[in-house]
């Protein structure tokens, strides 16, 4: 029965410091540790029991040492509730190992005591390791966020850069275009004004785009987007977008928005559908035949918000070709909207409504909406 003792003073604890070697056991770390204080608060009642026989061996200490591993791990990798829990079990189970280390140089319960306070040093010190490594982590993983976030800005301004010169000599030239362009070509000239207004655009969307990374980055991650200065597109102005989209595409074009359900959207989410609709008629220009059929409808569904895109050709058009599949590892297109659109817990699914037709439709839970304003 002694050996059985000794072994359980030090036995569960080298066991969970084996089986926590390696990353994928980190979710485990608080149990591993439970596990270990649990075999040595055993240990310790079987040896009371026993009359508390002298210890002889290297046992106990091995247990005090393993013990105060395990209270590093907890402390470094578990959440700060369950790690405060785990470890004042596993100080608790490795302060009692100084009883049948000291034996019988412990005479009253005040020594008894006073030991268990000394023996227990181990494991507090082992807590504050554990939290040194935890803290040097956390500033490890805010540099990373920090320099990709750099990184992300200096990348967007070089882009910024380069292709907002590019765009403005567009709008230039086309303004001269308009200038020099003789009487009687009105017609002309309705369409070099709709190019103009497309360049301004797209260069008040990268200043806005600018702004927005600046302002993440002077905020830091801690702060949540919703808070920013959002400008960008709502829900409300897709009239506008879908009446730019009207202009320039030859076949019919139909908004259905049911009555006041844009401006009940909160901001993110109304900017998201926005986002939608906008890549949505991105790809009926790039994909479809001309002369489709194209439909927006934004309507309540099952408490929620139901946004759907579609166009429609005759039975006699080609084939449409089909995008690659979202992937959810974020980027653009459809990948990026379904990725957006999951941190609101909707979702986006789009396929072909036949031999030449097309259909994008976007969910959104009830949490989008805010109310009436």
């Amino acid at each position: 029965m002694a050996v059985v003792i000794e072994l359980l003073f030090a036995g569960p604890a080298l066991a969970a410091l084996a089986g926590q070697a390696t990353a994928r056991a980190r979710p485990f770390v608080a149990a591993g540790a439970g596990t270990a204080a649990s075999g040595t608060l055993l240990a310790s009642v079987l040896w009371h029991s026993q009359g508390a026989p002298s210890v002889v061996g290297v046992w106990p200490l091995l247990g005090t040492a393993a013990l105060a591993a395990n209270v590093v791990l907890v402390c470094r990798w578990a959440t700060p509730r369950t790690a405060a829990a785990a470890s004042s079990v596993t100080i608790l189970a490795e302060s009692l190992l100084a009883l049948p280390i000291t034996g019988p140089a412990v005479t009253n319960w005040k020594a008894g005591v006073a030991a268990c306070l000394f023996w227990s040093l181990a494991g507090i010190a082992g807590v504050c390791f554990g939290l040194y490594l935890r803290q040097l982590d956390a500033a490890r993983v805010r540099a990373v966020r920090q320099a990709r976030r750099a990184q992300r800005v200096q990348l967007a301004t070089d882009l910024h850069d380069f292709v907002a010169h590019d765009v403005s000599a567009m709008v230039v030239q086309v303004q001269a275009a308009r200038i020099l362009l003789p009487v009687g070509h009105e017609d002309v000239a309705v369409v070099l004004e709709r190019v103009e207004a497309d360049g301004v655009r797209a260069l008040s969307a990268m200043d806005r785009t600018m702004r927005l990374l600046r302002e993440l980055e002077e905020r830091g991650p801690q702060d949540p987007v919703g808070r920013l200065h959002l400008d960008t597109p709502g829900a409300t102005e897709l009239p506008e977008l879908v009446r730019r989209f009207a202009l320039a595409w030859d076949g019919p074009v139909s908004l259905d928005t049911e009555s006041g359900l844009a401006s009940e959207l909160s901001a993110p989410a109304g900017a998201a559908v926005y986002r939608v609709v906008l890549e949505a008629l991105t790809n009926v220009r790039r994909h479809a035949g001309r002369g489709a059929t194209v439909q927006v409808r934004l309507r309540r569904h099952h408490g929620g918000v139901e946004l759907s895109v579609s166009d429609e050709q005759g039975a006699d058009a080609p084939a449409r070709p089909v995008p690659p599949q979202p992937d959810r590892r974020g980027g653009t297109g459809l990948a990026g909207l379904a990725e957006h659109l999951g941190l609101f817990g909707g979702t986006l699914s789009f396929g072909q409504t036949g031999p030449a037709g097309w259909s994008l439709r976007a969910e959104l839970p009830a949490a989008a909406l805010r109310g009436p304003a």
